[in-house]
């Protein structure tokens, strides 16, 4: 047999004549007429197969039965405003949180530095920030996962809306044993494509990026290693297995101790935008107001 499904409201009003001994008040105190309030009393007793109250010349008591629901009931009813209350304070706080979403090179190289300068305009900002490829990131924004996000690709899904920021330039890198590093000529597209790279995984703005650039000169990439880390690609290309395209943000320190060599590039353009996005017709939050700007290179 199917247990009843009490009406929380009816319960409430329970515990209220059982308090007051009185239909009558309760009803004048819950906007209800008498009347009404009998049929809701009678339609709870019903549903639970008990009789709840005993009315009388000199007001209505509860039965033994009535006394016990009316005591698991305040615990019932107790329950659900703690309940009520925990999910307003959920709400509060993912209110107050900005959900940042980032591609990787910029959660990497960019970010902190911007969320350092956040922090320091406004110190009571909440943010969680999670590390995507950048179709990723604009799926996020898009599905209202994230309040604004950072992308790297050279274009953008109509569905959200988009501000470039600044302009990064990917780096062909290979370490000292490969022919490459010791090459005064510029490599051509045509070698580029020939060539088994060190690549990242479609959907980052890397490889979007070096995809159509190639595409643009009528040729297609070779992969050797699809990696999904510009760390990953960086030990790799260290190590020797082949050259690896990634940001020169993510190279700074590898060239300037000469462990890899930036490869001279002929008729083959590697700048790609670094852009903020948000859902289209979505207003954003203050702090998230200020990062953009910061990131922009504007003060908040």
């Amino acid at each position: 047999m199917t247990p009843p499904q009490s009406d929380l409201g009816d319960l409430s009003l329970l515990v209220r004549v059982a308090q007051l001994g009185s239909l009558g008040r309760v009803a004048g105190e819950s906007g209800l007429s008498q009347p009404s309030l009998s049929r809701r009393m009678v339609r709870l007793e019903r549903s639970l197969g008990l009789t709840l109250l005993e009315r009388g010349p000199r007001g209505t008591v509860l039965t033994p039965a009535g006394r016990v629901v009316v005591d698991w009931a305040g615990e019932l009813l107790g329950a659900g405003r703690r309940f009520d209350e925990s999910v307003a304070a959920l709400r509060q706080h993912r209110a107050s949180t900005l959900r940042v979403a980032a591609s990787m090179t910029i959660a990497e190289h960019l970010a902190p530095g911007w969320l350092s300068k956040l922090r320091d305009l406004r110190p009571d900002a909440v943010v969680a920030m999670s590390v995507h490829n950048s179709a990723e990131v604009a799926d996020a924004v898009e599905h209202g996962r994230a309040d604004v996000g950072f992308v790297e690709s050279p274009s953008v899904r109509r569905s959200v809306r988009r501000r470039r920021l600044a302009w990064d330039r990917l780096a062909v890198v290979v370490a000292d044993p490969h022919p490459w590093a010791r090459r005064r000529a510029p490599v051509t597209a045509v070698e580029l494509a020939a060539e088994p790279l060190l690549v990242r995984e479609p959907g980052s703005g890397t490889r979007e990026t070096v995809d159509e650039a190639l595409r643009a000169c009528g040729l297609e990439l070779t992969p050797l290693q699809v990696l999904a880390s510009n760390a990953a690609l960086k030990s790799s290309a260290l190590v020797g297995i082949g050259p690896a395209v990634l940001s020169s943000l993510a190279v700074v320190d590898e060239l300037r101790s000469g462990r890899l060599v930036a490869v001279r590039l002929r008729d083959l353009d590697l700048q790609r935008p670094l852009s903020v996005v948000w859902r289209d017709g979505v207003r954003l939050p203050d702090s998230a107001d200020v990062l953009v700007r910061l990131a922009a290179g504007r003060q908040g």
